[in-house]
């Protein structure tokens, strides 16, 4: 399989940085160049049931990302990864395979953005080899539409990020206060044009948006306006996921506000918010009273197709 040339990253637009760099020649605002670069390729069991479903979600961990949350759970490889690991087009096909050769039930592509051409590229030689399988965009919200509009016919499930609604909590915490506008655009696009998450007869996923939304220590306000902003625009029924499993372990230097875990009555006022605004479709993460359990650590992991210590 003859590498491509991908156009897209000679003035990389891909995300609504606009950063417009050669990243043939240099590293974008995402922290990578046009080389594609993958921390990860395993079995997931801890995504939603409706994705990890009985055998486990197919990831695939790529390395760098142009939102930069200081409090990324994935830090290790968002942000600061050192031994990075790159695939040419048919070492990348070869790992999906062998995913779905484990049993796999979707391929799930985790912060996706600055990668895609590689990934559109990497689904359609998977089409013509025969394989039907749903394929997911893990994605952190922060998404153009212009970029959508190349992968959305392409990709059936969005796993979508809707982390702040509130343009000052947005700037405060992520120094990108258009996050929230740019955010709900995407959604509403996705939205239109891929419509709420669907299982087939046995509960698995398998098209449509799952919204993903994270309670951060000391913001549950933010929390009641992305719940409140999600029943107007979409009504009751659509698919979302509250999760509570904040961490502040890699937490960058002067977010020190951030460094504690949500409170149990935080995690409260806005469970008993989701419920009393009527939200039917989702799911709800009990209350976590542990050490980082849910945090992945990419120095230890198993990789199909190249194995990893």
């Amino acid at each position: 399989m003859s590498e491509i040339f991908f156009k897209e990253y000679e003035n990389c637009q891909l995300c609504p940085r606009q950063c417009q760099i050669n990243r043939h020649k240099t590293k974008g605002f995402c922290g990578e160049k046009s080389d594609l670069s993958i921390d990860a390729v395993l079995l997931h069991l801890g995504e939603e049931p409706c994705i990890s479903f009985n055998k486990g979600s197919g990831t695939i961990f790529f390395t760098g990302c142009s939102l930069r949350c200081p409090f990324c759970q994935n830090m290790q490889i968002s942000q600061t990864s050192t031994n990075k690991k790159f695939y040419s087009m048919e070492k990348f096909v070869e790992a999906m395979e062998s995913l779905i050769r484990s049993g796999a039930e979707n391929i799930n592509f985790v912060t996706p953005d600055h990668f895609s051409p590689h990934i559109i590229e990497g689904i359609k030689n998977l089409k013509k080899k025969g394989y039907k399988i749903p394929f997911i965009y893990n994605c952190s919200g922060f998404q153009s539409i212009e970029h959508l509009k190349s992968v959305i016919d392409d990709i059936d499930i969005f796993l979508f990020d809707y982390k702040f609604a509130d343009p000052d909590v947005a700037k405060k915490i992520l120094a990108t206060e258009n996050y929230p506008e740019v955010c709900e655009q995407a959604l509403e696009f996705i939205f239109k044009n891929k419509g709420n998450l669907k299982l087939d007869s046995r509960g698995k996923a398998v098209s449509g948006v799952l919204v993903r939304h994270l309670l951060m220590p000391g913001f549950a306000h933010n929390s009641l306006h992305v719940f409140n902003n999600l029943l107007v625009d979409y009504g009751n029924k659509i698919y979302f996921s509250l999760m509570n499993q904040y961490s502040p372990k890699y937490l960058k230097p002067g977010f020190e506000y951030l460094n504690h875990r949500v409170s149990n009555e935080e995690y409260k006022e806005v469970v008993d918010h989701v419920l009393g605004l009527g939200f039917v479709n989702g799911y709800i993460q009990d209350f976590l009273d542990f050490d980082d359990e849910f945090l992945p650590d990419f120095n230890h992991k198993t990789v199909f197709g190249n194995r990893t210590s």
